[in-house]
């Protein structure tokens, strides 16, 4: 899983600017194979959802200091859902995300409602509490996700074969060898003879 994580947010750092959408908080950017939506707090902090072909997370970046590769746990709260979630801590190009798990259950959490918030429990025993707008998120994340479902049928497109010349199959015609045709007039063949019968044809 772990490898699954970096393999698909070091591909952003690589990814080609393309088209950017503002949905009123949040911003998509489309790039094709790899396709992003976020929403940002402030300078240091950012909630997204990043898609590279068709395997999608969500992360979240906060001004924390955590340690690559350990598990924490987050209290996520929104209009819709209120729940404890798992992250995991990735460093990337300097800067740290924490990818959060279930997918699902955060997905439904960004589809309604003015705002949500993420508390981190911090080593002093205090919480870290960071809060995003969801104006616009539902379309932007919406959008990311037709891209990425876009991105599979891409890849599942079928290779056209070249057509091989089309062949006519005639059925065998059968030869039937013609015999030839006694021209003489009343010309019967040689009948046996019964006993005791005479030949009438002399």
């Amino acid at each position: 899983m772990r490898v699954i994580l970096l393999s698909l947010l070091l591909v952003s750092g690589l990814a080609v600017a393309g088209e950017k959408i503002v949905y009123q908080s949040w911003t998509a950017e489309l790039n094709g194979n790899t396709n992003e939506a976020y929403t940002a707090a402030d300078a240091n902090s950012s909630l997204g959802l990043f898609c590279s072909h068709e395997q999608c997370l969500f992360y979240l970046r906060q001004g924390l200091n955590c340690s690559p590769g350990t598990k924490y746990s987050v209290l996520m709260n929104s209009p819709g859902v209120s729940t404890a979630l798992s992250m995991e801590c990735t460093l990337i190009n300097g800067n740290v995300f924490q990818i959060l798990t279930p997918f699902n259950t955060v997905l439904q959490a960004t589809q309604g409602g003015d705002g949500i918030g993420f508390a981190v429990a911090l080593q002093s025993g205090a919480f870290g509490v960071t809060r995003f707008s969801l104006a616009g998120a539902k379309q932007a994340i919406e959008r990311v996700l037709t891209e990425a479902a876009n991105s599979k049928k891409r890849e599942q497109k079928p290779i056209p074969v070249p057509s091989s010349p089309q062949i006519l199959i005639v059925p065998p015609v059968q030869i039937v060898p013609q015999t030839p045709q006694n021209t003489a007039p009343n010309v019967r063949p040689n009948q046996p003879q019964k006993p005791g019968s005479k030949d009438i044809s002399t």
